[in-house]
């Protein structure tokens, strides 16, 4: 039975608090928060640095993410994210069509799917980069590197994953805000009433559910394009 999306996030930031919780994990989050204020241009280029080399080596995103989040907070966080995804996705791409094309050749070979995408994209290179990376039909960190081998244009495949990539950019940075103020009321640290509670609550399914819309809207849309170009 496959699990859904949202059930999935809700595990993950569950898990995530209950790790800071319960492993010794705060003060070494703690000094590096400390050394994240005191030296925020250092901060940013390491944290930024990180997230594109992790992606490139296929880490998970969601983590990385949701570290961005953590340490610089919603806008900061969202903007570091972003900026290294697309530094990753170029640098992917790039790779994609010289060194590492035996590797991604071999990693998509028979592919249906990655067939059906290759002819979209010939007609609509935008769209298509933009639907698969909101939908994520193809792991994303597998997709940076598999764009190189279509007949998208560079310009088409890193602005449709700059316009893709926001939502569920945003979903996991916002999660990322949210672990250490989790974790705090869990242990007892923070004390909210029942009707701050109930607002964060809202708040956390509002996100949620908006960014779920928008990706079954998407998947039904690449699923229709996806066909087309299959005939």
């Amino acid at each position: 039975m496959k699990i859904p999306r949202v059930l999935l996030f809700v595990i993950l930031l569950a898990a995530l608090a209950l790790v800071a919780i319960f492993l010794p994990v705060e003060q070494l989050m703690a000094a590096i928060q400390s050394w994240v204020i005191a030296h925020p241009s250092s901060a940013v280029f390491v944290v930024t640095a990180s997230i594109v080399l992790g992606i490139l080596l296929l880490l998970p995103l969601s983590l990385m993410f949701m570290l961005a989040g953590l340490l610089f907070g919603l806008l900061k966080g969202f903007f570091v994210a972003w900026v290294a995804l697309l530094l990753a996705a170029s640098s992917a791409f790039w790779f994609g069509q010289t060194f590492a094309r035996p590797w991604i050749e071999r990693k998509i070979q028979r592919n249906a799917l990655f067939t059906s995408i290759d002819r979209a994209v010939h007609r609509k290179g935008l769209l298509i980069v933009l639907l698969t990376r909101l939908v994520m039909v193809i792991p994303y960190q597998l997709l940076n590197y598999s764009l190189g081998l279509t007949q998208v244009s560079f310009r088409n495949a890193i602005l449709g994953t700059a316009l893709g990539s926001i939502p569920p950019v945003f979903l996991f940075v916002y999660l990322g805000t949210t672990v250490s103020n989790i974790a705090a009321i869990m242990s007892g640290d923070v004390q909210l009433e029942g009707q701050e509670l109930i607002n964060a609550g809202i708040a956390l399914a509002v996100v949620v559910s908006v960014i779920t819309l928008i990706v079954r809207v998407a998947g039904k849309t690449l699923r229709e394009e996806l066909l087309f170009a299959s005939k």
